[in-house]
């Protein structure tokens, strides 16, 4: 048996390696994010926001891959972003701006993608995608504990479903 015991896990080790390989990864690319129509920080630095911001979408972005096939690559540009509400001065609270959410400051997004295959082949493609949630006031899971951006969260996670996941849940 202990002889053994060195085999078996060696082949647990190299079945983990091999699973892992497999998993589908995101790469996300913020294409001058300096000039989106609204990442604009309620208060505080506009560049700690501005990271502050794509740290969070790249991982919402990974969350939504891990539900592609195994070895698929998404590659994602991001071409634009408009957060949900709007920061404006005219609304203040102890001398900083707030961001005001209202139905008519919908979220939206515009970017390219590319899904891979496991050889590296485009299995989709597109370029210049605009996604806009005009009721995200209605359809978003807000309560308590909700995570910050949940209503872009929730814009991506309904474009993720019926563009990519549906395609690869058909039989």
């Amino acid at each position: 048996m202990r002889t053994l015991l060195p085999l078996m896990f060696g082949v647990l080790l190299s079945t983990n390696a091999l699973a892992t390989q497999q998993e589908a990864t995101v790469k996300v690319n913020w294409q001058n994010p300096e000039k989106y129509t609204d990442i604009r920080p309620s208060s505080g630095s506009k560049k700690v926001y501005q990271k502050r911001v794509i740290s969070a979408f790249d991982k919402i972005w990974a969350d939504l891959a891990k539900k592609l096939p195994a070895g698929h690559n998404l590659v994602i540009t991001v071409k634009d972003l408009d957060l949900a509400g709007d920061v404006n001065p005219m609304y203040r609270i102890d001398h900083n701006d707030i961001r005001v959410i209202k139905e008519i400051y919908f979220p939206r997004m515009t970017f390219d993608y590319q899904l891979l295959d496991s050889t590296g082949q485009v299995v989709m493609a597109e370029q210049d995608v605009k996604i806009k949630d005009m009721g995200f006031m209605h359809s978003s899971p807000i309560g308590l504990g909700s995570s910050e951006f949940v209503y872009e969260k929730q814009m991506l996670k309904n474009w993720f479903q019926k563009t990519l996941t549906a395609k690869f849940s058909q039989p």
